[in-house]
């Protein structure tokens, strides 16, 4: 009987035109969303290439260059070394942040001081705020709604019109009669969801995204199965189609548009950043402070590290600015470590509170699937603040004793290779945002089983 209903309730939706239209609608919606997302992350390739490829010609001609005569190492400095963040491991499934932090970064030696968020001013920022529309934003945000205007009547309608009796006297449970129309109704647009994900696996993913892949489509199908189930408890108490849509439709404002923000100016304020003036104006502070005094910071460095002190020979400019700029970065490292300490626990609450709302811990879950969250742009600005060390390590020694960098020096140049964050550190993450929105379709779908038994069809069918 209830596999009947099912096949009964599908052949109803294929005569519906407004079902067709919402199909369309969701299809066209994700298809631009993959197309705007592989767009970014387009270019966010062609730029790595060109810098790996630019990285290899420039090493290429200091070898050349070292097999005929040794180099002064300010020549090699002054060129910097290139910091590239790999392409995401599945980007056409969410931007993230890939837009507003920069996925690569010259690390000079003559600006190790300076700010690492070379990101152009030219960026509009009202699409830096608002995020790019890619296939995360369908999901998370357009998804609920044309779900929901598949789902927003199971009930409600026939209890209203009084045909809900004569629906229930064919012998099925309220439960199975509700639940086979949700799955018949909501089956489509879940389908459309799930070959969307896959698409943006397949076609944009890298090399050994299979996993990555598997628990996407589960984020999502879970995320799908929490708005049916809320549909199926509002309809269970719903008196008529009308008041299940308002329902829904104000949960939907709720948990999507109000939660998240609520929660962002709550984590703002517990935990706010320092501008990005008080930065700037913190360096530039230092930075005339530390100029007036240059000599007497050159002598004071020589005084402490006798080995590094030119012999015989008055230290040069390069040597007085590199001590300067030390200087300068020790005076803006507090303000720069309390910006990325705030920022951090910023995230960290988000991710204590995410399951607020689904909303929330779904972008938390495809961001961390598709490798362009928070988490892993932290893992590349932590990474290159290492390399700002080893390029000042390796760099600062020979200026100060004036040694040319020699063929047997070649090897020790610093480079960047980029560390991956462990896969049960975010797998750790996603399973628990999966868990969370499972959990929460089970408790609605506990409590409307509860609403919908046998022994209250009285007050159902009222």
């Amino acid at each position: 009987m209830t596999s009947h209903l099912f096949r009964l309730e599908l052949r109803l939706l294929v005569r519906e035109r407004a079902a067709w239209v919402l199909l369309a609608l969701f299809a066209a919606a994700l298809g631009y969303g993959l197309w705007n997302g592989g767009r970014v992350a387009g270019r966010q390739r062609e730029a790595a290439a060109a810098i790996a490829q630019d990285t290899e010609a420039f090493q290429a001609q200091v070898r050349q260059h070292l097999g005929q005569q040794a180099i002064d190492p300010k020549a090699i400095a002054g060129r910097g070394t290139m910091a590239v963040l790999p392409p995401a491991p599945l980007p056409l499934l969410a931007t993230g942040q890939s837009d507003l932090s920069p996925g690569h970064e010259a690390v000079v030696l003559w600006r190790l001081a300076d700010s690492g968020d070379t990101r152009s001013e030219l960026e509009n920022p009202s699409h830096l705020l608002a995020g790019r529309f890619d296939l995360a934003f369908v999901l998370v945000w357009l998804f609920p709604l044309f779900l929901l205007a598949l789902v927003y009547d199971l009930m409600a309608g026939d209890r209203e019109s009084g045909t809900l009796r004569l629906a229930l006297a064919q012998g099925v449970t309220p439960w199975r009669w509700m639940a086979r129309r949700a799955l018949a109704r909501s089956l489509p647009m879940l389908i459309l969801a799930a070959l969307a994900t896959l698409t943006a696996g397949f076609f944009g993913g890298s090399g050994g995204t299979g996993t990555r892949l598997v628990l996407a489509l589960a984020v999502v199908l879970a995320y799908g199965l929490f708005w049916v189930a809320l549909a199926i408890a509002v309809n269970a108490v719903a008196r008529s189609a009308a008041s299940a849509a308002t329902s829904l439709g104000a949960a939907w404002v709720l948990l999507v548009l109000v939660a998240p923000t609520l929660l962002n100016v709550a984590v703002e304020t517990l935990y706010p950043t320092p501008s990005r003036p008080e930065l700037v104006a913190a360096g530039r502070k230092a930075s005339g402070e530390a100029e007036k005094r240059g000599g007497e910071l050159l002598n004071s460095f020589y005084r402490d590290h006798p080995e590094l002190a030119p012999p015989g020979q008055q230290a040069d400019f390069a040597a007085q600015h590199l001590t300067v700029q030390t200087e300068v970065g020790r005076a803006v490292e507090p303000v720069r470590q309390k910006f990325d300490e705030q920022l951090a626990r910023q995230q960290t609450a988000v991710g204590q509170w995410r399951f607020l709302s689904p909303a929330i811990a779904m972008h938390e879950a495809l961001t961390d699937l598709a490798g362009t969250g928070y988490w892993r742009h932290r893992a590349f600005r932590e990474q290159v603040g290492g390399l700002r060390q080893a390029v000042s390590a390796f760099f600062t020694p020979r200026i100060h004793k004036r040694e040319s960098i020699t063929m047997s020096d070649f090897d020790q140049l610093p480079r960047f290779e980029f560390r991956e964050e462990p896969a049960g550190v975010w797998m750790g993450r996603v399973l628990a945002s999966l868990a969370g929105m499972l959990a929460l379709a089970g408790a609605l779908g506990v409590w409307a089983w509860r609403s919908l038994r046998p022994g209250r069809l009285g007050l159902l069918s009222a």
